[in-house]
């Protein structure tokens, strides 16, 4: 893995726009449990009774007491060395352009500044009636929340049978289409969605060196560059020594 490291290293050093792609497992590492590996939430609740446009229809307090539980553990969570890690790149003068999977805000706490949220954002609320979206950080929830027209809000996440967002989807094909890439760190996620490997392989045909960080091997660990079998808070600090 030493020798990997210092490759990752010497191609980092030299780059000047770096494309990121997060998923559950840098925010498992500051305590937020996933989804859907190990004893992920999926495995003790249905996200047909949490996750759908119909659950939240059909009872939203309900929904909105589970989500409630997980603004909070998220309110509490810190970032770890492997989102700070990623903030001093940007700091040093290096653009890192952070596409994650994450609803939390941990890539912001830690002060990276450009982070696209492909599945929505847990702070975020949205009304289904009139597309009012607005911010919100109050925990607990003390009632569900009200759009001005009157409808209950809901939050602002990508639900199961749902497409999506075209906003950040529409910024992601511009900086893939006009910025040259040098290198694309996947971090933590198993890469099951067609589009992070699209991404990832498009920024690989522009040139890019393509790294893997995860605890196990996924199904992209043998189609990339380098897989380093580590989680980012301990591996990402040791690529950027002598970096930054």
């Amino acid at each position: 893995m030493k020798q990997d490291i210092n490759q990752v290293r010497e191609k980092l050093a030299k780059a000047s726009n770096i494309m990121v792609i997060t998923g559950a497992g840098i925010s498992a590492e500051s305590g937020i449990p996933t989804f859907r590996t190990g004893n992920g939430l999926w495995k003790k609740f249905n996200p047909a009774e949490y996750a759908t446009p119909e659950a939240f229809r059909k009872d939203p307090e309900k929904v909105w007491k589970w989500y409630d539980k997980r603004r909070q553990e998220i309110a509490e969570a810190e970032p770890n060395p492997g989102h700070k890690a990623l903030a001093r790149l940007e700091k040093i003068g290096k653009r890192v352009f952070i596409i994650t999977q994450n609803v939390d805000d941990l890539h912001e706490r830690a002060g990276s500044k450009e982070v696209i949220h492909i599945h929505g954002s847990i702070w975020r609320l949205r009304c289904e009636r009139d597309g009012t979206i607005e911010e919100n950080r109050e925990v607990p929830k003390t009632h569900l929340p009200l759009c001005p027209c009157g409808n209950i809000m809901r939050p602002d996440v990508v639900w199961f049978g749902e497409q999506l967002p075209w906003q950040p989807i529409e910024k992601i094909n511009h900086y893939l289409l006009t910025d040259n890439i040098d290198i694309c760190f996947i971090i933590g996620t198993e890469a099951s969605f067609g589009y992070i490997v699209e991404w990832a392989f498009h920024a690989h045909e522009q040139g890019a060196m393509i790294v893997d960080i995860n605890p196990k091997p996924t199904g992209l660990s043998n189609l990339v560059d380098i897989h380093l079998e580590a989680q980012a808070g301990q591996i990402l600090p040791k690529i950027l020594r002598n970096v930054c």
